[in-house]
Parts: structure tokens; C-alpha cells; sequence
């Protein structure tokens, strides 16, 4: 009998070592952690979870004043803290996270210099590169490349759908199909 031909795996991330949670400083990086540790059901990336399995981060969800979203501040040494707005709905709470997550790999030698507290992704001209960074970030984690277009083309684009499917708000997502240039059928 022939043995069937080895056919590649639906998934096109590539292949890296296996990573601790704390040395997850790309996008690319920490989807492939996500979906090592099973973070990811379907297309939706467990913010939270991936938060918790990191020993030197404490997730707070507690009202913040108004106009902030969220904040992230070390409370000792190589320990963080990431507060999120409990007011807000669960999608915002959502990218939120995802946002001070974003601070904390990419910027947790310099949250000197971010404010504490912020309005996430509802800058009309966004000119603080830490921020961009960390928007862009957060984007690219909840909503990865080659899952996102594959979604847009699944759905033909539409926006509710999406948003739903990958647990982010329309704004969110919106960021996210501008950021990798798709246009059409309202992203």
C-alpha cells in the first residue's frame, strides 16, 4: 500500500523554538507561543490567559478615570502591572490588554516615558512611536496576518463578522485591515 504524500500544515506561521513567555518580542513570536499553548480557539487569541501565564505580569480589572483605557507600571522589580478599564466592554478590555501587552515586551525598560494611563487606538493623528508600536502590535496579535486575510476573504469583508469572529471591535479591526493595506467591502 502507498502511503499518502506528506501535505504541508494549514498552519503558515513558521516554526520557531519554544519560547518563555517573557522573551516573546515579536508578533510573530507570541502567535507562535499562542498556538503552542493553545491560546488561540479558532481565530480568537486569549489575551487574558496569555497574560496570567506570565509570572511577572498581574492583570487588574478595575473602573479607571475617564478617558483611560488602560495602563501598565512595574510594582518592583521585573514586575508589572496591567490595569484595564472595567467599564468598558469586553472587546476594548480586549485590545487593551493586548496594548500594555504590547508595552511590556517591546518597552518595559522605558515606561518611564509613557504616561500612566492612556486612550488606546482612538488617536486621530497617533505621533508617539510607543504607542503606534504598541497599537500595531496588538492588532497584529489578536488578529494574525495569514488568519485575518484568510477571515476578509471567508466573510468577503464584512466588518461585523469579523469583529465578532476574532472578539475585537470594529475599530480594531478596521485598524488592523488599514495597517495591512485592504481595502474594499468596508475594511
Amino acid at each position: 500500500m502507498r502511503k499518502a504524500p506528506k501535505r504541508p500544515v494549514a498552519n503558515t506561521i513558521p516554526a520557531l523554538p519554544d519560547l518563555e513567555v517573557d522573551a516573546l518580542d515579536t508578533t510573530e513570536r507570541v502567535v507562535q507561543y499562542c498556538i503552542r499553548h493553545n491560546l488561540i480557539d479558532g481565530v480568537e487569541v486569549d489575551i487574558e490567559r496569555l497574560i496570567e501565564l506570565n509570572p511577572n505580569l498581574t492583570l487588574r480589572r478595575k473602573p479607571l478615570a475617564d478617558g483611560i483605557d488602560a495602563y501598565i507600571r512595574e510594582t518592583s522589580p521585573s514586575r508589572y502591572e496591567i490595569g484595564v478599564n472595567s467599564n468598558h466592554s469586553r472587546t476594548r478590555q480586549k485590545f487593551s490588554m493586548a496594548h500594555e501587552f504590547a508595552h511590556y515586551q517591546l518597552h518595559r525598560d522605558n515606561l518611564d516615558g509613557l504616561e500612566l494611563g492612556e486612550r488606546i487606538l482612538h488617536r486621530s493623528d497617533e505621533r508617539n512611536h510607543l504607542e503606534y508600536q504598541a497599537n500595531a502590535f496588538a492588532a497584529a496579535l489578536l488578529m494574525p496576518e495569514d488568519i485575518f486575510r484568510t477571515e476578509v476573504r471567508r466573510t468577503q469583508g464584512d466588518i461585523s463578522a469579523l469583529a465578532e469572529r476574532f472578539g475585537v471591535s470594529q475599530l480594531a479591526l478596521r485598524y488592523r485591515a488599514k495597517t495591512l493595506g485592504l481595502r474594499g467591502h468596508g475594511v
